[in-house]
């Protein structure tokens, strides 16, 4: 979480944000919530469509942010339901958030992409189970093209950044499904001409 980088020659402590750290601190920005909660705004959101975010991970990731100052918490009781901790952001987390987001909205991100480590491993497979594979990711890009159009289309009240992160989320499987009808297709000339097809 933490990185030294040098401005003028200067060694400076900054704090460098992971994605989910940073989703659950803005979530906690936006109102003071539980665990519980936070979980359910992912939910709600549809986050997980474009991050890795689990259950548990919340809570380890909630734990590690109040150990480094960026949230504190206070134990809180609702009527008959026991104790829960409620997450407050600190002004050090409001200004971790605010760096993180001028960062990842400034910077490119190299993309790990599982799809490409499958092409890399992908020698060993027969070139008709490696078609097999694609066509087949290639039928689930576009039932989630889809999926992410309707949720458009059923959410019409979209906050503003939740319609950019569904129309960037469109614009990248709609670049995979071209990539993956052009590759496929080169793959059948390629395989032709190996076994002497016209």
């Amino acid at each position: 979480m933490r990185a030294y980088e040098t401005e003028d020659g200067f060694a400076v402590n900054k704090i460098i944000l992971s994605n989910i750290e940073a989703i659950l601190l803005s979530i906690v920005r936006e109102k003071p919530s539980y665990a519980y909660e936070i979980n359910k705004v992912i939910e709600y959101r549809n986050l997980r469509m474009w991050v890795r975010v689990g259950v548990a991970s919340i809570y380890q990731v909630l734990k590690r942010l109040e150990e480094n100052g960026l949230v504190i918490s206070h134990n809180e009781r609702d009527g008959r339901m026991p104790d829960r901790k409620r997450y407050y952001i600190t002004d050090s987390g409001k200004t971790a958030l605010t760096e993180t987001s001028k960062r990842l909205l400034s910077n490119l991100e190299w993309f790990y992409l599982d799809l490409n480590v499958g092409l890399e491993a992908s020698n060993a497979l027969t070139p008709r189970e490696m078609a097999q594979c694609l066509t087949k990711r290639l039928a689930k890009v576009k039932t989630n093209i889809n999926r992410v159009k309707e949720i458009s289309i059923s959410d019409r009240e979209a906050r503003f950044k939740k319609k950019a992160i569904i129309k960037n989320l469109t614009f990248l499987r709609e670049s995979e499904e071209a990539f993956l009808q052009e590759f496929l297709r080169e793959m059948s000339v390629g395989i032709a001409s190996v076994i002497g097809l016209p």
